[in-house]
C-alpha cells in the first residue's frame, strides 16, 4: 500500500502558520512593534500608507541593536529565535515573542523588505522577500537599528484578503495595537505616521503622562491611581472615576509583565468593585499593570499571546478586586493632588493657537410673541392617504427596520381611515410601566411603546432632516468650553465639524487636539460636553463597522443613540401625547434606526391567548 503522509513544503507550512499569527494588518503591526521593543529600541516609528482597498504599506523603524548579516536571513526561518534556547526558558520569559514564527509568517503572505545594522558594523544588510521567496540578501548602507517594510499583505492569498474589512476599520485595529504596546512602554518614544501625517508623537514619560498624551488631555482629571505590593504580585496604574464609565466598551488596558492581555476574570474583578457606583451595563476605563513571577503564568496558550493562564487566578482576583475597592473608597473622599504629574508636558497645550477665537454672538428674534397661539400649534405631517401609500409600497421598499409582516402593520390602523394622531384625541389614557414603556388604547387595541426606542427614532429623523435640509438652532455659550481628545478622535471630530454644526454644535479647532465649544443645540444643557461628544464619536466608530449607509445617516444614528436616554420622565398626559404624536409623525414609527421594534400591538385575540 502506498504511503500517503508527506512533509508540507516550507512555503505551505508558513502560510498555515500565518493563518494563526497574521489574521489582519494589525497582527503585523503587533509582531513588528514587539520585536522592536525586544531589540531594546528607545525610539520606534510606525508608518502606514493606505489606498482605497487595503493598507498599502506597514513599516516599523527602530533604533535597536539590529542584526548581523547572517541573522538578517536566519530570522525568516520558522522557529528561529533569539528569545529562548530550551523549554525551561518558557517559564522565565521577559520578552514579547519567543516562538520564532512571526517574521516567517509575515514573509509568506506579503512582499517584505528588511534593512538592519548593528552598532559595531560599518555596513548593514538588506533582505527582500516575496511570498517566502528570497529575492535579495546583500550588504547595504542604512542607519543603526532595523526597518521592516511590509507591502501588499495577502497578495498571494486572495481568499484571505476578501475577509478584510474596509480600510478605515483595519486602520482602527492598527491604531489599537499601536496603543497596546505604546501605553505600557512609556520609557520608549513612539510615533505613528499615517499617509505622511503624524497621528501620535509620544515622547518618554511616566505612565500617567503617556495615557494623557495618547488618549487625550481630558484623562488628566479622570484617573485614580491604584497600587498594591505583596510577595505574590505587584499592581500599579490607574482606574477611571465612576462618573466616567461608559455604556460602550471604554478604554480598558490590562498588562501582565508589560504584555497586553485579555482576561475576562480580572476584568470582572475590576468592574465588580464598581458595582454600586456605576449604572448597569456601564464599564469603567482602567490602565493596570500587574507584575508576577513568570514561572506562575503561561503565555504559550495562543499564537497571539493575548490569552494567558495563571496558577493562582483566584488569589490574584481577590487582590485586584480589593485594590480597586480601596482606591475607589479612598479617592472618592479625599481630593487628589498629583505629585507625579509632569507639568512641563503641558507647555505645548498652553501655546496660543494660531486660529483666532470668534466672539460669541446671540441671535434674537424680535418678532417673537410668546402669546401667539400659532407658534404652539402642531400640524400633523401624516394623513390617512400617506399612511395608506406607505403600507402599499412597503413590499417594494427596504427601510432601516427589522422584518415585520405587512398584515400586522395594517392591523395597527384597525382599518380606520383616520390618521394615527387622531386616535390620541379620543379619550386618551395611558399607563407608564417602570418609565420604560407606555401602554395605551389605540384603535381598540393595546399598544405598548418602548420609550428609549421611540426617542431614538424621533431624534434620528430630526437629525437626518437637520443634516439635509433644516439645521438645528445654535445657542451660543456664555464662555467657550475647551475640550481635548486623543489624536485619532480629534482627527475624526475635525472631519465632522461641518456636520456637527448642522446639528447645533459650534466647534472650533484650536490645534494640539483641542477644540473650543462656542455653541450647543438650542434647549440642551451644557453639562459635560466633553463626555457627550466622546460617547458620540465612539458610537460613530462602532456604527461605521456594521452599517453601510451614508455618512449623514451614520452621524444621525450615532447622535440619536447617544442622546436617547438623556430625558426626564413624563410629568403628565400632555407630555405623553405630544411624545407619541412626534413618534407617529416619523416616517417609520414601528422600528428604531438601530433595528429593534418600538411598538407592539396586541389584539383581543392575543390577550385571550395569554389567559388560556
Amino acid at each position: 500500500m502506498n504511503d500517503i503522509i508527506n512533509l508540507l513544503p516550507d512555503a505551505v507550512a508558513n502560510q498555515i502558520a500565518a493563518g494563526e499569527v497574521i489574521q489582519r494588518p494589525a497582527s503585523v503591526v503587533k509582531e513588528l512593534l514587539e520585536n522592536a521593543v525586544d531589540a531594546h529600541a528607545t525610539k520606534i516609528e510606525l508608518v502606514i500608507k493606505t489606498d482605497e482597498k487595503r493598507l498599502q504599506l506597514i513599516q516599523v523603524i527602530d533604533n535597536g541593536k539590529g542584526m548581523s548579516f547572517k541573522d538578517a536571513r536566519m530570522c525568516f526561518e520558522r522557529h528561529a529565535t533569539s528569545k529562548i534556547n530550551s523549554a525551561d526558558d518558557l517559564y522565565h520569559l521577559s520578552t514579547k515573542g519567543f516562538r520564532g514564527e512571526a517574521l516567517a509568517s509575515i514573509a509568506s503572505v506579503a512582499r517584505l523588505e528588511l534593512k538592519t545594522k548593528q552598532a559595531d558594523n560599518e555596513t548593514g544588510t538588506v533582505v527582500v522577500i516575496e511570498g517566502s521567496t528570497i529575492k535579495e540578501h546583500a550588504p547595504t548602507v542604512c542607519p543603526e537599528g532595523t526597518s521592516i517594510a511590509v507591502k501588499d499583505l495577502f497578495f498571494n492569498i486572495p481568499a484571505r484578503y476578501n475577509f478584510l474589512k474596509s480600510d478605515s476599520v483595519e486602520y482602527s485595529h492598527v491604531e489599537e495595537e499601536f496603543l497596546r504596546v505604546a501605553l505600557v512602554h512609556c520609557d520608549i518614544a513612539f510615533y505613528l505616521i499615517k499617509d505622511e501625517k503624524t497621528i501620535f508623537l509620544l515622547t518618554p514619560s511616566n505612565f500617567k503622562q503617556r495615557i494623557i498624551n495618547a488618549l487625550g488631555g481630558h484623562f488628566k482629571e479622570k484617573l485614580y491611581p491604584i497600587e498594591l505590593n505583596t510577595d505574590v504580585v505587584t499592581m500599579s496604574g490607574f482606574i477611571g472615576k465612576p462618573e466616567n464609565a461608559k455604556k460602550s466598551k471604554p478604554e480598558q488596558y490590562l498588562f501582565i509583565n508589560d504584555r497586553f492581555v485579555k482576561h475576562s476574570l480580572f476584568t470582572f474583578a475590576i468592574e465588580k468593585a464598581y458595582q454600586e457606583l456605576v449604572p448597569e451595563k456601564h464599564h469603567p476605563p482602567f490602565f493596570i499593570k500587574i507584575t508576577v513571577d513568570p514561572a506562575t503564568i503561561d503565555v504559550n496558550i495562543s499564537p497571539t499571546k493575548t490569552d494567558i493562564k495563571f496558577q493562582e487566578e483566584k488569589l490574584l482576583f481577590g487582590f485586584l478586586n480589593a485594590a480597586v475597592k480601596k482606591t475607589l473608597g479612598t479617592m472618592s473622599l479625599v481630593p487628589q493632588i498629583d505629585f507625579n504629574y509632569d507639568r512641563s508636558m503641558d507647555f505645548e497645550r498652553m501655546k496660543p493657537s494660531s486660529n483666532t477665537i470668534s466672539q460669541p454672538t446671540v441671535t434674537r428674534n424680535y418678532n417673537y410673541n410668546p402669546f401667539d397661539k400659532k407658534d404652539f400649534d402642531r400640524k400633523p405631517t401624516q394623513n390617512a392617504e400617506s399612511w395608506t401609500n406607505f403600507f402599499e409600497s412597503i413590499k417594494n421598499t427596504e427601510i432601516d427596520q427589522a422584518p415585520q409582516t405587512i398584515q400586522s402593520k395594517i392591523n395597527f390602523l384597525d382599518a380606520n381611515t383616520d390618521s394615527l394622531n387622531d386616535h390620541l384625541e379620543n379619550d386618551f389614557s395611558y399607563v407608564s410601566i417602570d418609565e420604560q414603556y407606555i401602554a395605551f388604547n389605540l384603535a381598540n387595541q393595546l399598544a405598548i411603546v418602548d420609550i428609549v426606542g421611540a426617542r431614538e427614532r424621533i431624534l434620528y429623523d430630526k437629525y437626518v432632516e437637520a443634516l439635509n435640509h433644516k439645521p438645528i438652532v445654535i445657542q451660543q455659550t456664555l464662555f467657550p468650553e475647551t475640550i481635548i481628545f486623543s489624536a485619532s478622535n480629534a482627527d475624526l471630530l475635525s472631519e465632522m465639524q461641518p456636520d456637527l454644526y448642522k446639528l447645533g454644535y459650534d466647534i472650533e479647532s484650536m490645534g494640539n487636539n483641542q477644540f473650543a465649544v462656542n455653541g450647543i443645540p438650542f434647549g440642551e444643557e451644557t453639562n459635560d460636553i466633553q463626555q457627550s461628544l466622546e460617547c458620540f464619536i465612539e458610537s460613530y466608530k462602532a456604527n461605521s463597522f456594521i452599517t453601510k449607509g451614508t455618512k449623514e445617516n451614520s452621524i444621525a444614528l450615532s447622535m440619536a443613540k447617544q442622546k436617547r436616554s438623556k430625558f426626564s420622565a413624563f410629568q403628565n398626559k400632555i407630555e405623553v401625547k405630544d411624545f407619541l404624536k412626534q413618534l407617529f409623525d416619523c416616517a417609520v414609527p414601528f422600528n428604531a434606526p438601530s433595528n429593534h421594534k418600538i411598538i407592539n400591538v396586541m389584539t383581543i385575540d392575543n390577550l385571550k391567548d395569554i389567559f388560556k
